[in-house]
């Protein structure tokens, strides 16, 4: 890393990021590309918040909210415990949004969908673990190399 070079990981970071933005919201929703940008996100404190896509998919008879972070996180090579500390983590963070969002459910949405992206499935004993962790706080866990991005794909 020299001057204004990032190291390799940010800039790995970044790629995904803007790789998964493109890829979801044009192939899986159906929405333009510059939709899927980051958008902040303001706490009744004053807070600000960065969503990495936050977008409003109105398509009748339900307005569907859809608030996405993108993680580059490989999970392989972890310990159970870094794992799972990593994970209540970024579930925090989503809840940091989702105690703003679903102040709008009735009004400008019907419903709000959350979830984490990683890039590469983990092991299956992993995905378990990750799984039963956020899905029974409402937080999906998807891993990108489990997508069909196409917005042809059934």
């Amino acid at each position: 890393m020299e001057g204004s070079r990032e190291p390799n990981v940010l800039a790995a970071g970044k790629r995904f990021h803007r790789d998964v933005q493109a890829a979801y919201v044009a192939g899986l929703l159906g929405v333009k590309p510059a939709g899927a940008v980051e958008q902040t996100i303001v706490r009744p404190s004053g807070k600000r918040l960065r969503a990495d896509i936050l977008l409003i998919v109105a398509t009748e008879p339900e307005r569907t909210q859809f608030v996405v972070e993108i993680k580059s996180t490989i999970w392989e090579g972890r310990t159970v415990a870094k794992q799972r500390a990593l994970l209540l983590r970024r579930l925090r963070q989503m809840h940091d949004y989702l105690d703003v969002l679903v102040d709008d459910i009735g009004r400008t949405v019907d419903s709000v969908v959350p979830a984490l992206r990683y890039p590469q499935r983990p092991s299956a004993e992993t995905v378990e673990q990750l799984e039963a962790i956020a899905l029974p706080e409402g937080i999906m866990v998807v891993f990108y190399d489990d997508m069909d991005w196409r917005a042809d794909a059934p």
